[in-house]
């Protein structure tokens, strides 16, 4: 700290004595303090990454894109998550942020993609994912000169340009990814996803949906689901929501967004989503209402009809600590009295997103499976025999075993009438409907059966932990006396029984699982929860721990039968050794 001369020495040293006192600043509020010039590189990407997923800019810049896996069997499957805020304080907010489902997908699979980025995925995902790409970073200044403006800033660079560019309107975000489209299909299209069915339906530019944000912004597939729908926020891991987010405090109003990447990265790798500049979504705003389900049991709520202004997202650095959950959201109209809405804090980041019906008949086929059931698809005998036409007016052979859906597909095509052929195939398109929903209910209840699994292992797991601990009392100076000897046996006997207990619901749950699941690969929603489970806090280290027991004993059970996984072999897999031996040593 320089200190001018005229300074009283006393007053310079209760000066730096207030400073040391102060908590620590962090990186980036020492550069809101200093008009510090920074590489090029930290305009676009301050914090590289080995997954990062890059597209090529104008004056030899980046823009950078991380990847958001869904998992999905077929084009037409989607993830249900909550969006919305699970404790508002002001409760007349329900309107705009009450917790509600949402239902994500993306476009493109692995064959889409360029190869670079089909090989850092294919690295990093085992199992079916569908994927949409969204920005690492907000837009920042420098991106935009080099787009809108055709201006090559080059190294050092200001601290400005670093920051992300707000105070532009709907229209001018939209010009910018027009501009930028434009000049990568005129440079680098070979480095943008592109549909293996047909060259001609590329990946583009645009708004990310409310939706698309919202999952990218609790972590996607890289947080515990019981984690991103029951809580606000994602898991911080041990920091403070102000080592994420860029936003003020009573004690502290900010006047400027800072640098892209001054805050830690959400679990997906994503800087920014709390604050800093707030986002603009290519979402229409609606109200929240409460509507009736289940012919009128359950109360849920749903979007209402009138679509107003566009939604905003994530706060901003005006925004307080509790403005920039990722369920907060705003609306932006696009005029007003002055024209163009635009403000000091709207930014955004775009999406790499693409067309659901590209023109291809490889595209189509794959629509026209997805529409059916996945049970029916796993039957290729029943298959072959709807493709196979019976008689006109005939008589058709049912398989009894055989999946309704082709079995109907067998009478309609040995029916002449044409009426009757197109009431067969309304009420065949009713049946597919409703396989095709329970698929995927099951398919929620095989993963959530899973999850199930998991924690009875962790119950196990703390059973033992105790009957270690109790065993370690009587190793202790003075556990010889004969009274406190028999209490603890007898301690040890009743977290005997707990435990068996314990293991034997968990080998009733297996049992159910492999029931529900009908021969089902269980690898996608092993890698599924693999990414859930991926930090490196003790929950998540004990959690992949217990998937890798899990995996063993299914597969166990399913060469061998139940009857072959004993209680011993089971806590041989998820106790301790020296607590084993105690726990088998107690009668």
């Amino acid at each position: 700290m320089i200190v001018h001369e005229f300074f009283p020495r006393r007053l310079a040293l209760l000066l730096s004595l207030m400073l040391l006192c102060l908590p620590a600043l962090s990186h980036a509020a020492a550069l809101q303090r200093k008009d510090e010039k920074l590489t090029v590189d930290k305009a676009w990407n301050p914090e590289p990454d080995a997954d990062d997923l890059v597209l090529p800019m104008p004056c030899d810049g980046q823009m950078v894109f991380r990847a958001v896996s869904v998992p999905g069997k077929n084009l037409l499957y989607d993830k249900k998550f909550t969006m919305g805020v699970h404790t508002l304080a002001d409760p007349a907010r329900e309107k705009y942020e009450r917790a509600r489902d949402g239902h994500i997908s993306g476009p493109f699979t692995l064959e889409d993609m360029p190869a670079p980025w089909r090989e850092k995925l294919r690295a990093r995902d085992s199992g079916n994912f569908y994927y949409y790409f969204i920005a690492k970073y907000e837009v920042t200044l420098w991106q935009w000169h080099a787009v809108m403006l055709g201006e090559c800033l080059k190294t050092p660079v200001t601290k400005a340009m670093a920051e992300p560019v707000v105070g532009k309107s709907w229209f001018e975000m939209q010009e910018f990814m027009q501009r930028y489209m434009v000049w990568l299909l005129a440079n680098h299209k070979d480095a943008l996803p592109v549909y293996k069915e047909n060259d001609k339906d590329i990946a583009y530019l645009r708004l990310p949906t409310e939706e698309e944000w919202e999952f990218a912004a609790r972590g996607g597939l890289n947080v515990p689901e019981e984690n991103r729908n029951q809580e606000d926020f994602h898991p911080l891991g041990g920091l403070a929501r102000a080592d994420f987010g860029v936003f003020s405090t009573q004690d502290r109003i900010l006047e400027a967004p800072s640098v892209i990447g001054s805050r830690h990265p959400n679990p997906l790798k994503i800087y920014d989503m709390a604050g800093n500049a707030k986002e603009l979504a290519q979402s229409s705003f609606r109200f929240s209402i409460p509507d009736m389900s289940d012919g009128g049991k359950t109360v849920v709520p749903r979007p209402h009809g009138s679509a107003g202004g566009f939604v905003a997202k994530g706060g901003s650095f005006l925004s307080g600590e509790d403005d920039v959950l990722p369920g907060k959201r705003e609306e932006v109209a696009l005029f007003n009295e002055s024209g163009p809405v635009k403000t000091r804090e709207l930014g955004f980041r775009p999406v790499l997103g693409g067309i659901n019906t590209p023109a291809s008949a490889g595209r189509m086929e794959k629509l026209r499976l997805a529409e059916l059931s996945l049970k029916e698809q796993r039957g290729p005998a029943a298959r072959s025999d709807a493709r196979t036409p019976a008689p006109a007016d005939g008589v058709v052979k049912i398989n009894p075993s055989g999946e309704l859906a082709a079995e109907l597909d067998k009478i309609i095509q040995a029916t002449s009438s044409p009426v009757v052929k197109g009431n067969l195939e309304q009420y065949r398109r009713m049946v597919a409907d409703y396989e095709s929903a329970a698929e995927r209910r099951e398919d929620t209840e095989i993963l959530n059966g899973l999850r199930s699994l998991l924690h009875h292992i962790e119950g196990q797991r703390n059973a033992g932990a105790r009957f270690s601990y109790l065993n370690l009392i009587m190793q202790q100076p003075g556990a010889d006396n004969p009274a406190v000897m028999e209490r603890n046996r007898q301690s040890m006997r009743d977290w005997k029984i707990v435990l068996n207990n314990m293991t034997n619901n968990y080998k009733e749950g297996l049992s159910n699982i492999l029931k529900k699941a009908r021969g089902e690969n269980f690898a996608p929603y092993f890698a599924q929860l693999r990414g859930e489970y991926n930090s490196d806090d003790l929950y998540s280290r004990h959690m992949r721990e217990n998937l890798t027991a899990l995996e063993k004993h299914l597969q166990r059970i399913r060469l061998q039968g139940l009857g072959h996984l004993s209680r011993e072999a089971i806590w041989k897999d998820v106790i301790q050794e020296k607590t084993l031996k105690a726990v088998m040593a107690i009668k």
